[in-house]
């Protein structure tokens, strides 16, 4: 489904934020990844492809299960965080690829299954998106697609866009895209149009830690993107003020720190 052009469809937000990311938001992030892989259940002599990898979040976690990964993302930045990664832990069958996750360098039946955390969902053309990852898959492999479930279902995504709302006023109230992986039956049916069967699209339900209100504004502005986005956008003195409020409004949410705050995704699955 080709959308409406989207910031977040473009590598240069993801450079931005990619040292914060691979810091901060990629722990916060295993826990999907770690579902996944769970219910792939896959062979140890496995070939796997991680569609727009950004840091390594699901192949660095894969990598000691299977037999080889395959990473590819177009943001230079977070493929930087990923090699740097896989040289601290020594994979030698772990390979990174500059590239295109709608145009996949990659020969048709390659791959045992094929994973995109979070990546595909902000594809211009998710058409595209999924009909490479079938074209790579071998006969009966398996796919794995992560997406967000609608903001409103997802108290620490509310938690941030609060906080975005406080700081950037004028900025829209989030709204379920009904045309977007968002939406389950949209999510199943581009499954489904691409060729893939045994499809299931369940809801995940994660918890994260919040230490303190000031480690959590911490994390939402080292690797968020649209929070960096925003505070890239103003002079020094103009987010002072706005850190200010933000932090009040975070205080006001969390009066009882430390706590835990859920979010919620979609895991799409099929076989090919």
């Amino acid at each position: 489904m080709r959308e409406k052009a989207n910031v977040l469809a473009m590598p240069a937000p993801w450079d931005l934020v990619a040292e914060g990311y691979a810091e901060i938001t990629m722990a916060m992030f295993e826990q999907y990844a770690e579902e996944a892989i769970a219910v792939c259940d896959l062979d140890a002599d496995a070939s796997v492809l991680d569609v727009a990898c950004g840091p390594g979040t699901l192949s660095l976690l894969l990598a000691d299960q299977v037999a080889s990964v395959h990473a590819i993302d177009f943001s230079e930045q977070m493929l930087l965080q990923m090699d740097q990664k896989i040289s601290d832990a020594g994979f030698e069958h772990v390979k990174t690829q500059y590239g295109d996750g709608q145009a996949l360098p990659y020969d048709a039946d390659s791959f045992d299954a094929v994973f995109s955390m979070f990546g595909l969902m902000f594809f211009p053309d998710r058409n595209k998106g999924f009909s490479e990852i079938y074209r790579t898959l071998k006969p009966g492999g398996k796919i794995a697609v992560s997406s967000w479930a609608p903001v409103d279902q997802s108290p620490a995504m509310q938690m941030m866009f609060g906080a975005l709302k406080i700081i950037k006023p004028e900025m829209p109230e989030p709204k379920m895209a009904m045309a977007s992986l968002e939406n389950p039956e949209v999510f199943e049916q581009e499954l489904k149009d691409a060729g893939f069967k045994d499809i299931q699209v369940q809801r995940v339900t994660k918890h994260f830690p919040v230490e303190s209100v000031q480690k959590f504004w911490l994390a939402m502005v080292k690797g968020s993107v649209p929070m960096l986005m925003v505070k890239q956008s103003m002079a020094e003195a103009e987010w002072a003020e706005k850190k200010w409020l933000a932090l009040h409004y975070l205080h006001e949410q969390l009066p009882d720190t430390p706590t835990s705050i859920s979010s919620d995704a979609w895991l799409g699955t099929g076989l090919k």
